[in-house]
């Protein structure tokens, strides 16, 4: 797999079982993307249009495999990628959305991912925890379906549903909407980078943006180009973060002109976010009560340095990748960048 860590020697998929590595050992942790990107010239910007970079590698995609999955959530990135394969007429075989089991949380695939998906006559499914699935996990204790990953731990079991484990992977593409490009303004230059936490790899994940240098390269040039003609340089490095820059972070890495998306609103009521927080408003109390259990045990297992605000339901905090060199070639690391410690 090109998406993994090292530490001590080892290496790893899972990120629980990194920081136990991590906490035991207290070597370096390293965040490995695909081996590509320590070749490419990110400085040169791609001639293609965007479009046609993806509609290449989606017809390289149908060429190489049996069959075509797209992991559809209704949201703006797995839309383009859908819309990439229907407009050239590249065959997809089925579409796979992903639910948590209550209503509310579920909008943005009750109301854009079916009505869609419908309208495409592809064929599709929906998958989903039930309530008896959160009780055996939370109170029950039991493993269940779990993820590969193991990098997010909010209320809402959907991710378990995402785990390419149970998933018929020979000779599939199992294509996922990951992820959009991520800038940092340093001294002048720019650069790239990934979190390991944005693009949650497993085994078998094919993340079209970002799996390949030359689409994510692509973009991050349409990015930068719209952020210096529209923006202060005061907040240049404030575009990448979800909320309040997000339709100018989407409009311009080409994901659509007119907004008719939900937006992914971050971190709402000290909760990962807007559809966690309105699940737990549905959920029955005792499940909720048992979900803090289960975070409180994650806490005395591997502390609260390893997640955000100390709080396991917001996450597992982030790891870089290297940072690549946009205005000028070059690699560099966070601690070659921030030698103090990380800032935005």
């Amino acid at each position: 797999m090109s998406w993994h860590y090292t530490c001590n020697h080892k290496k790893f998929i899972d990120k629980i079982a990194l920081l136990q590595e991590y906490n035991a050992s207290k070597q370096a942790i390293e965040f490995h993307i695909p081996k590509a990107y320590d070749n490419y010239d990110f400085s040169v910007p791609p001639q293609e249009p965007l479009e046609s970079l993806c509609r290449l590698k989606a017809l390289e995609l149908r060429e190489n495999n049996d069959k075509i999955v797209i992991w559809y959530s209704g949201g703006c990135d797995s839309h383009y990628v859908l819309n990439i394969f229907l407009k050239n007429k590249i065959k997809v075989d089925k579409l796979v959305m992903v639910k948590s089991g209550f209503k509310q949380a579920d909008f943005e695939i009750d109301q854009y991912a079916i009505p869609y998906a419908k309208s495409t006559g592809i064929d599709f499914t929906v998958r989903q925890p039930n309530m008896a699935y959160y009780e055996e996990y939370y109170i029950g204790k039991k493993k269940m379906l779990g993820t590969v990953h193991n990098m997010w731990h909010h209320f809402r079991l959907n991710n378990h549903f995402e785990n390419l484990e149970h998933c018929d992977t020979d000779g599939v593409a199992n294509i996922f909407g990951n992820e959009k490009p991520t800038l940092q303004f340093i001294d002048g230059k720019w650069y790239t980078y990934f979190l390991d936490v944005a693009v949650t790899p497993q085994p078998h994940q094919i993340n079209f943006f970002c799996d390949y240098p030359d689409i994510h390269s692509k973009q991050c040039h349409m990015l930068v180009n719209e952020i210096q003609l529209m923006k202060n340089q005061r907040d240049y490095n404030n575009i990448t973060k979800h909320n309040e820059n997000q339709n100018f972070w989407n409009r311009s890495i080409g994901r659509y002109n007119k907004n008719s998306f939900p937006l992914k609103l971050i971190t709402v009521d000290n909760q990962y976010n807007n559809k966690d927080a309105l699940a737990i408003q549905q959920a029955p109390e005792h499940l909720a009560e048992a979900w803090k259990v289960h975070k409180n045990e994650m806490l005395e297992e591997l502390g609260g340095q390893n997640f955000n605000n100390g709080d396991p339901g917001l996450g597992t905090i982030g790891i870089f990748s290297k940072f690549y060199g946009i205005s000028e070639r070059s690699t560099k690391t966070v601690d070659d960048l921030f030698p103090h410690g990380y800032k935005t």
